[in-house]
Formats: structure tokens, sequence, C-alpha cells
């Protein structure tokens, strides 16, 4: 089963988000409450935490691209299916 990485909801900021660094790449192992990405906002910056084990298996979301709460930047393979 796979799980999405996400932009959560980010005490009430919305303003336009941008994608500023992945910190890990496709194929990379993750646990969970591991930073994959972050996120800048106006005056703050916020790191995205992997939302469980398993495997990058896509990136959907490049530096540098406006996003919004809830936009899906990336995807996580348990580890049964990472293969």
């Amino acid at each position: 089963m796979s799980q999405s990485i996400v932009v959560p909801p980010l005490g009430g900021t919305e303003t336009p988000l941008t994608v500023s660094m992945w910190f890990v790449r496709v194929g990379d192992a993750v646990a969970v409450g591991d930073r994959v990405v972050e996120i800048l906002a106006p005056g703050m910056t916020f790191d995205v935490s992997a939302p469980g084990h398993g495997t990058v298996t896509e990136i959907t979301t490049r530096e540098g691209a406006t996003v919004a709460v809830g936009d899906v930047l990336g995807k996580i393979a348990d580890g049964a299916d990472a293969n």
C-alpha cells in the first residue's frame, strides 16, 4: 500500500507555499517522521515529514513549484510494495 506525502495544515497559513528543497530521492528508504521536503511560506519554513515507513516511489512536485495545503507532493510505498 502506498501513502501520499501531502502539504499539511500549517496553522492557518493560506498564503502561497513553495516547495523549497527535497531531502529524499526516488528509491530512498524513509521512516515515519523523517523530514522529506521543505516548504516555504512568506517569512516561514516548514518541513514535511514522511507519513509512514517505506520507499519513496514518486516525487510529483518539483522544487520551486507553488503548492497549497492538501496537495500531494509524492508517494511512499510500504516495504512489501516497494519491491
